[in-house]
């Protein structure tokens, strides 16, 4: 698969085509006199904006190696249909003709992505306790996503794990935010100690990118 800037400027170049073609040509005369080669440059811009969206949208997701792959996917796509934000890139590709705003879009989409699967994310956030200090305050980890919870959000810092006693959330306690784990620095008595799972990743079903007129 091409890289994000690879494909990007690919787009933004068809689009600058189709830009000056309108401005230049009437549509009409696109639509009737240079009929075929108008509609190749709109099914290659089609299949552009499908590709870039994609690997923007929904590249290397994360997803819970514990749960059907199926099942996270269907969640994802769910996200995506849902969603306004493809409504929206389709108008601005004949309005703003800029993978700029395409991208930042595609960004916006992809969080509403991560948003929904968050409650399978958020099964591998635990509390990890040091073994050669177990008195000491135990630091709430996602085991997926490699980030602390800390002052209200979530930053990205691993931690090397060996040494430590990881600490889960049994199914029934899986409440938001990660902060609820925590009890007066006491592991709340509805965890459950096991070892953190692996990760995977996660690619819906190809978006298909709206028809420009």
């Amino acid at each position: 698969m091409s890289d994000i800037y690879t494909l990007g400027g690919s787009l933004q170049r068809l689009l600058s085509t189709l830009k000056i073609n309108r401005e230049r040509v009437p549509l009409e005369t696109l639509k009737s006199v240079y009929r075929v080669p108008y509609e190749e440059l709109k099914a290659q811009i089609r299949e552009g904006v499908q590709e870039f969206v994609l690997l923007v949208a929904c590249g290397h997701l994360l997803i819970n190696p514990d749960y059907p792959p199926e099942e996270q996917t269907a969640v994802a796509q769910d996200a995506v249909d849902r969603s306004q934000i493809p409504k929206e890139i389709g108008k601005s590709l004949t309005r703003d003709y800029d993978v700029a705003k395409i991208h930042q879009m595609a960004l916006k989409l992809r969080e509403e992505i991560e948003t929904a699967l968050w409650p399978y994310i958020n099964q591998k956030t635990c509390l990890v306790a040091d073994l050669a200090d177990i008195e000491k305050t135990p630091v709430i980890y996602n085991t997926l996503t490699r980030q602390i919870y800390q002052d209200g959000g979530w930053i990205d810092q691993p931690l090397d794990l060996r040494g430590t006693l990881l600490i889960y959330r049994k199914q029934e306690d899986a409440v938001l935010p990660g902060a609820a784990l925590l009890q007066k620095g006491e592991a709340n008595e509805n965890m459950e100690e096991r070892t953190a799972g692996g990760e995977a990743l996660l690619c819906p079903e190809p978006w298909t990118a709206p028809e420009s007129p």
